[in-house]
C-alpha cells in the first residue's frame, strides 16, 4: 500500500476522533470526549454520541461527556465492544463499517462489457435519483466532485460516485441495475472510478457495512484492501 494514503486516512480519522494519528497505531486504547470537530468527515452528525476507530492495534474512542466515564471503564481491558455491550451503556448502533484503501500505488481500470464515461457534476446533476442514492448523496449533492457510469445502448445500468468527504478522501458509492449484476460492472465501474481520484491527487476509500458481503468483494475486485474499521451509535 502507498504510504501516502495511510497517513492520509490515519491523519483524517485522528480529527475525527480528536486524537493524535500515533494514537490510532498504539497497542492501547485512546478516548475523548465528543465534540464537533473541524474538518472531520462530513457525514457525521454534529454530535457524534459514540466514534469508535480502529487500524488493527487499540482503538480510538469518542464519546459524549455523560458516558465518557462508563465507556472508558468497559474498554479498559478490552479493544472491542458488541452491539450488546453497546446497547447496556445506553448506545444505539447507527453504523459498523469496513473501510478500505488502495492495495497498490494506483488501481488500473478493469475492463467494462458495456459503454463507460467519466462525468463531472454539470453531467450528473438530473440523476439525484433513488436508483442512484449510492453513488451520489442527496444531502450534499455539493461534494460530488467525479462519476463514472456504464451504458447498455444509451441506458444507464451503473453508477459509481466520488464524494469529497475530507479534504483530502474521496468515498466512492456504487449503484448497479439488478439485472446488470454479477457481470462485474461494479469491479470496472469502482477501479475506474478509484484511478480517476488518484489521478486528481485525492486519496480513494470505500466502505460497507461489515455484513455487506457483496460489496466487501467488490472492494477486494477493485483493488481495495480493508485497512480500519468504525463504530458509530446514537444514545437510546
Amino acid at each position: 500500500m502507498n504510504p501516502d494514503f495511510l497517513n492520509t486516512a490515519l491523519r483524517q480519522s485522528a480529527i475525527d476522533v480528536g486524537c493524535k494519528p500515533e494514537d490510532l497505531t498504539k497497542r492501547k486504547n485512546t478516548f475523548t470526549a465528543s465534540r464537533r470537530r473541524e474538518g472531520a468527515k462530513v457525514f457525521y452528525p454534529d454530535r457524534v454520541d459514540f466514534l469508535a476507530v480502529s487500524y488493527g492495534s487499540g482503538i480510538a474512542v469518542s464519546v459524549c461527556d455523560e458516558k465518557l466515564e462508563a465507556v472508558s471503564a468497559a474498554l479498559k481491558n478490552s479493544d472491542m465492544l458488541s452491539s450488546e455491550e453497546l446497547i447496556s451503556l445506553g448506545f444505539r448502533p447507527r453504523f459498523e463499517t469496513v473501510c478500505f484503501l488502495p492495495s497498490g500505488d494506483d488501481i488500473t481500470p478493469l475492463k467494462c462489457r458495456y459503454e463507460t464515461r467519466l462525468m463531472y457534476p454539470e453531467d450528473f446533476k438530473e440523476l439525484y435519483l433513488p436508483e442512484w442514492s449510492n453513488a451520489l448523496c442527496r444531502k450534499r449533492p455539493q461534494k460530488d466532485k467525479l462519476a463514472v457510469g456504464a451504458y447498455d445502448r444509451g441506458r444507464l445500468i451503473g453508477l459509481t460516485g466520488a464524494s469529497q468527504d475530507a479534504e483530502k478522501m474521496m468515498q466512492i458509492g456504487i449503484d448497479v441495475r439488478i439485472e446488470y449484476r454479477r457481470q462485474g460492472v461494479a469491479a470496472a465501474l469502482t477501479s475506474a472510478l478509484a484511478h480517476e481520484i488518484i489521478k486528481a491527487g485525492q486519496t480513494p476509500f470505500y466502505s460497507c457495512h461489515w455484513s455487506n458481503t457483496p460489496s466487501f468483494r467488490n472492494a477486494l475486485r477493485s483493488g481495495f484492501t480493508p485497512v480500519w474499521t468504525e463504530i458509530q451509535a446514537d444514545l437510546i
